[in-house]
């Protein structure tokens, strides 16, 4: 009795071992089926982002590009955006692949809108490549962040997340085929998009200049511009007054009048057209480099900065020419204008000339000549005849 019993107990423990491995090996298998479920979504997931980056890129590129896109487009007939177009444009980094996974490329088809022509609507899709199966195709529709994220199931239309939108791909003049990703760029989308090229960034984008650059001019409703480190610019115009401390110019410096408190440094001429160069508080010119010049401390005299000499090889001329010193002259002494003997002048000590080049000088308020000559008087038996210059040789009056 007692071997009977030890038999029936090794059988059910021998059933109940092979149970448990049963129930062990159905756990294995769903959770490796659990597994490979997990990987494939989060695979899906990240396809999804991609085709994210994707489409915002597209979008980008079609805000900056609008106008040009409306040129190019019809409502049937699309303008079309490459992967290739994207990265040598910037809007996607040199680094994307031009296929996903699954060897399917991306094209954004951009078309007029039929109810207003002057806006575009746009449908990112996918071509060639592996088909994805349905259920990727729903998770990575949901998973899209840009646009409407959608999917291809009969190479016809393309259908969004959840069924909530559904367009003929031949409203976009576009083909694919089933087991492929759409996506949605509305008209509102990509209005938006126009607008934010036009929108001035407080701050640099990396990528992205032209959303810090100004496309028209601006109008400051008489605010001010404070805090600038350097204002580059081609032309200025100011109604007002410019203030700061220095000041370089590389071309020409033009206005109605300047002033200036301290001083002005010209590495060239300095010239004026038609007007003067003009001086005060007993001040001129003066060269710094030789200590002369010219300057007026009076109403009367324009004076030479520290006693300096006047040099010229042409002339210096005057009404008078006055020298306190001693006077000159590297040849003749040429006296112009003539005087006659005895005839009266004034003031005595002028120097003068005879039209046969004989010096005078003005003696007691009368022209006579210089050195004198002997003078005698001449009698007759008549009466007096009057004083003659002495003639040596005649030994007689000469008048």
């Amino acid at each position: 009795m007692g071997n009977l019993m030890k038999k029936y107990d090794r059988g059910w423990a021998s059933l109940e071992i092979g149970a448990a491995l049963l129930i062990v090996m159905i756990i294995v298998a769903w959770g490796a089926g659990i597994w490979q479920d997990y990987l494939k979504t989060k695979g899906w997931q990240a396809e999804a982002r991609l085709v994210s980056n994707w489409a915002s890129a597209a979008r980008s590129y079609i805000g900056k590009n609008y106008t040009t896109l409306q040129a190019s487009s019809t409502t049937t007939t699309p303008a079309v955006i490459t992967t290739t177009m994207l990265k040598n444009t910037g809007f996607l980094s040199s680094g994307f692949t031009e296929t996903n996974s699954e060897g399917q490329r991306l094209q954004a088809y951009v078309v007029r809108n039929t109810q207003n022509p002057e806006l575009l609507q746009a449908m990112v899709v996918s071509s060639g490549g592996t088909p994805y199966p349905v259920k990727a195709l729903i998770q990575m529709a949901k998973d899209i962040t840009t646009g409407l994220g959608g999917y291809i199931q009969d190479g016809k239309t393309a259908t969004g997340a959840l069924r909530s939108w559904s367009v003929a791909l031949s409203n976009y003049g576009a083909k694919s085929g089933n087991g492929h990703i759409a996506v949605l760029l509305s008209t509102d989308e990509l209005s938006g998009a126009a607008e934010d090229t036009d929108r001035l960034y407080r701050f640099q984008v990396n990528g992205r200049p032209d959303l810090n650059k100004m496309h028209t001019a601006i109008d400051m409703g008489s605010n001010n511009l404070n805090n600038v480190g350097a204002v580059n610019a081609q032309t200025g115009n100011f109604s007002g007054n410019v203030n700061g401390v220095n000041g370089t110019f590389s071309g020409q410096v033009k206005g109605n009048s300047g002033n200036f408190d301290v001083n002005v440094t010209a590495g060239g001429d300095i010239r004026s057209n038609n007007g003067w160069l003009i001086t005060r508080n007993s001040k001129g010119w003066l060269n710094e480099t030789h200590g002369g010049g010219f300057y007026m401390s009076d109403g009367s005299w324009v004076r030479s900065v520290n006693n300096k000499g006047i040099y010229t090889g042409g002339q210096v001329k005057g009404g008078t020419v006055r020298a306190d010193g001693r006077l000159y002259t590297g040849e003749y002494l040429q006296l112009e204008r003539t005087a006659v003997a005895g005839a009266s002048c004034s003031p005595n000590g002028l120097v003068g000339r005879d039209n046969t080049g004989a010096i005078l000088s003005c003696q007691s308020g009368t022209w006579g000549t210089i050195g004198g000559k002997l003078e005698v008087t001449q009698l007759s038996t008549t009466g007096y005849l009057g004083q003659f210059g002495f003639c040596a040789i005649a030994r007689m009056g000469n008048a």
